[in-house]
């Protein structure tokens, strides 16, 4: 709504005002709000000593001092290769869907999506029926694959690109690269369609380079020459049962052939991997907008001096987005290609390569998108490298675990439509919403005080920013519409999954050159996270984050603000980190800094970069600057959080013979608590804009006065920074 609007300011506690209000016009908590709230001396404090680790000195190592006991209470779990508060509360999440599809809820309700929701997870859990289906569901995926090559060794490349359109369309699987919908960077309320670098079966094209990495690479060969054999024999397995020719069992071990056909793909992959923008270059929204018309990307990958510009080698783009979005060129509008490198050597290898290395890429790229979903030959295979190789996890999670996962990224939302219906306290929403003003009162205040930014223009956009977020706590208002989605109890488990995915891409195409759908939500309320979006200037707390440790609401305000008053600064700061900055009020990518003041700006990044660059984790660096965008949104959100709980009052409060400021970073530190096998760990270092949990902990603490203050720190502790080196942003 227009700054001018007349709307008169709503309470926090009540309805989110975020969108009818200006930066002066914020409500405080009205007075019936107010006779709600506790004392804060009656406020449960959940013992806050049970997981502290006192033989630790706070000043010398916060994480393990806050969290030492729970880490030494809790190890990791079968099934999983770390665990933490997240993925507590995310079993607890499956947990109370479990015990509400076991309970029938879904068939004693006259909702079609619940029913539906009960078909999939029913299907996903008969794991009988799923051996007996065998590899029946994925024969015409893989006569697509044939047709592919077939045409390839014709020389018809339209064929080629039309049959790659329908695998991403029809089945979910995407080779080479990968297509979407997403906000126009520059025109943010209109969307369009995005193409990205794909087609890479290891996590990061950094793991086809990195020299500590080689095991894994021998590893990977060996498990694609494994899923090329157990395809096989599954093919010969159903040609011989169809024909009553005996019981042949599928077995890994691979023939010669097999592993030519492997090392031959990851050659291709490697390939493609060389194209392929690093995690830190992908993070820059300006290098990767690309926008322009389907012919001016089509002429761009003519211009190719690698590239056989003949007409009969030019891959067929034109052809693969018409079997892809059903859209004529006219239709489909402009584009964006986020990876202009990588999609030019896509299209130059997707026309050059050898027809039966085509084919078996795609037989790979098949069975490797749908191996959860087969018979158990296929799942142990898949599990032996993507989990206990890759992250180091032990075993494989039990089947209806997987199931629910399953069944949430098919119908995540009609899912979450039940789980917010029996478990969401609407009143947590009322409560989360006064702990978010309290905190955007704190970024108002900071962004008009902060002493580095000196022209009037940036601070004035820069509030202009904050007063125009938007929030989303709890649930969408408007929820996804499963109506044409048909289930049927019928069918095979993976036949419902591609039917999921055909719908989800159906929707994805709808978005593509249309106006941008504001109502969206990235994430099901089931789950425990948090975002903010900067092309809809947006922040999102999901049901399922608004419980402790994260948000409490019969714990003191201290902790909460630690906790949940932190990660609603984290993802408001995100609006203002290295990335989110070059994003306006609007949305839209342009640039509202003064020269001088963006100059300082990435100064001050520039020494977080190099505090995190120092940080080693089993003798391996911290990607410094991968993670500086969280790291500058963990440092404000955390400041931000304590501002809001200090302008609250109550700072005199003593419990359990800590300050209220104690409390608060001890709020904090149980947010990150965590146990996590080596593999898993090195792996996040490579594709996680995240830091490692420790430092995500220690590293804001060192940088703010109010920690070392309250944990005496001194010159000598490891913890401590003097003021001139410390990180001074938001």
């Amino acid at each position: 709504m227009d700054e001018t609007s007349t709307t008169p300011p709503k309470c926090p506690c009540c309805n989110n005002p975020w969108a009818a209000a200006t930066s002066e016009m914020f409500a405080q908590m009205c007075v019936s709000c107010e006779e709600e709230q506790k004392d804060e001396n009656e406020k449960d404090t959940k013992n806050l000593r049970q997981y502290l680790d006192e033989s630790v000195n706070p000043s010398q190592d916060f994480y393990h001092y806050a969290n030492g006991t729970w880490i030494k209470e809790n190890p990791i779990p079968a099934g999983y290769p770390s665990w933490n508060t997240f993925l507590q509360l995310h079993t607890l999440s499956q947990e109370r869907l479990k015990t509400l599809l076991n309970n029938g809820d879904g068939n004693t309700t006259n909702n079609d999506d619940a029913k539906k929701v009960m078909t999939f997870y029913t299907a996903a859990m008969d794991e009988e029926k799923v051996e007996t289906d065998g590899i029946e569901p994925l024969k015409d995926v893989l006569n697509l694959c044939d047709e592919a090559a077939n045409a390839s060794k014709d020389g018809h490349t339209d064929v080629v690109a039309s049959c790659l359109g329908k695998l991403f369309a029809t089945y979910g699987i995407y080779a080479f690269f990968s297509i979407g919908a997403g906000p126009d960077n520059k025109k943010s309320d209109w969307s369009l369609c995005q193409v990205a670098q794909g087609g890479l079966g290891l996590p990061d094209r950094d793991y086809y380079f990195d020299e500590d990495k080689d095991d894994k690479r021998i590893a990977y060969k060996a498990h694609i020459a494994n899923m090329l054999q157990l395809l096989q024999d599954m093919e010969k397995e159903s040609t011989s049962s169809s024909s009553g020719d005996g019981d042949n069992k599928a077995s890994t071990t691979t023939t010669t052939t097999t592993t030519d056909r492997a090392n031959d793909i990851y050659e291709l992959e490697l390939k493609l991997a060389e194209a392929h923008m690093t995690k830190t270059e992908n993070r820059d929204p300006e290098s990767t907008y690309n926008k322009m018309t389907l012919d001016e990307f089509v002429t761009l990958c003519s211009s190719d001096k690698d590239q056989d510009t003949s007409s009969s080698s030019l891959f067929d783009f034109v052809k693969f987005f018409e079997a892809t979005t059903n859209k004529s060129i006219q239709e489909l509008g402009y584009i964006n290609i986020r990876n202009i490198g990588a999609l030019r050597c896509a299209s130059r290898l997707i026309t050059t390569i050898d027809a039966n290395l085509l084919r078996d890429y795609l037989r790979w790229r098949t069975i490797r998108s749908c191996s959860s979903y087969l018979s158990k030959s296929i799942v142990d295979e898949a599990f032996n490298f993507n989990e206990k190789v890759l992250a180091g996890t032990n075993e494989i999670k039990p089947r209806w675990k997987r199931a629910m996962a399953f069944t949430e990224s098919a119908l995540g939302e009609a899912l979450g439509q039940m789980y917010c219906k029996k478990y969401f306290d609407e009143s947590c929403k009322e409560k989360a919403l006064s702990i978010v003003e309290s905190v955007r009162q704190a970024l108002e205040e900071r962004l008009k005080e902060v002493d580095w930014i000196k022209s009037s223009s940036t601070r004035e956009e820069a509030l202009k920013k904050m007063s125009r977020f938007n929030v989303k706590i709890g649930y969408p208002d408007k929820w996804i519409d499963y109506t044409t989605l048909e289930i049927r109890d019928s069918e095979p488990l993976m036949t419902m999954v591609f039917k999921s995915r055909a719908f989800d891409h159906i929707r994805e195409v709808k978005e593509m050159n249309a106006p941008t759908d504001k109502d969206k939500w990235f994430m099901s309320p089931q789950t425990v996270n948090a975002y903010y979006h900067p092309n809809l200037n947006e922040i999102v707390f999901p049901a399922a984050i608004l419980q402790a440790p994260f948000f409490d609401p019969d714990a003191d305000d201290a902790i909460n603000f630690g906790s949940m008053g932190a990660v609603v600064g984290h993802e408001m700061t995100h609006g203002f980190d290295d990335k989110g900055r070059k994003f306006n009020f609007e949305g839209n990518m342009m640039d509202w800094w003064t020269k001088d003041d963006g100059l300082e700006y990435e100064k001050r990044v520039e020494v977080m970069v190099e505090q995190a660059n120092k940080i080693e984790i089993h003798g391996k660096k911290v990607q410094g600057k991968l993670t500086c965008g969280e790291n500058i949104a963990d440092l404000g959100g955390l400041r931000l959080a304590l501002r809001a709980l200090k302008a609250r009052g109550n700072m005199d409060v003593i419990v359990d013979d800590f300050t209220a400021t104690q409390r608060f970073f001890l709020g904090w530190a149980a947010c990150w608590r965590q146990n996590i096998t080596k593999e898993r760990a090195l792996q996040l270092l490579t594709i996680d804009p995240h830091g490692p949990n420790p430092s995500r902990c220690n590293g804001p603490l060192s940088n703010m006065e109010e920690f070392h203050e309250a944990f005496n720190l001194s010159e000598d502790s490891p913890m401590y920074i003097v003021k001139e080196s410390r990180v001074d942003i938001w």
